[in-house]
């Protein structure tokens, strides 16, 4: 990851963070909080199309990212010091909107936003667009490789088709 990238995520995931309502549900040295920071960074680059130099691989939790765990303190430093008004460029401003637009939705299709529920967000988009080969069904994949409810899957699977992510 550059340096480029690494000081322009910081600002762009604690926007998330607080926009979401997520920076203080969790404990900033807890697991629940990585894996937020993780999943909303892969989808900063899958829906908001930002670009941070990310390579994310298929790992028990969904998508993951080996780089991204050496900033964890930087982004929970960064959320705790900043202020509320720290200045984006379009194209940061525009991935947010996306992603808080693509998230909201998740939101009102399950009534909340959680851990459990980012996970397999983007694990669910992972399945059905970065994992070679594409299963035939990312739903049941899915199902078989988390072991959570159908039902739970297939209404996040609803909103992600209805984005034109998965088909």
């Amino acid at each position: 990851m550059s340096s480029w990238n690494k000081k322009r995520i910081l600002p762009v995931i604690t926007k998330l963070l607080r926009d979401l309502n997520l920076a203080e549900e969790y404990d900033g040295s807890s697991m629940e909080f990585k894996i937020v920071v993780q999943k909303l960074c892969y989808l900063t680059q899958k829906i908001g199309g930002l670009d941070f130099g990310l390579k994310f691989e298929w790992l028990s939790r969904g998508p993951y990212s080996r780089s991204l765990q050496n900033y964890y303190h930087a982004i929970l430093q960064y959320l705790l010091h900043s202020s509320n008004d720290t200045s984006l460029n379009e194209a940061e401003s525009l991935a947010i909107s996306k992603v808080e637009n693509f998230l909201n939705t998740i939101k009102t299709a399950l009534g909340t936003l959680n851990v459990e529920i980012l996970e397999a967000v983007a694990s669910l988009i992972m399945l059905c667009s970065d994992v070679y080969p594409v299963p035939e069904d990312p739903v049941n994949e899915l199902l078989k490789r988390k072991g959570l409810s159908k039902e739970f899957v297939l209404r996040i699977f609803e909103v992600i088709k209805g984005y034109g992510i998965c088909t």
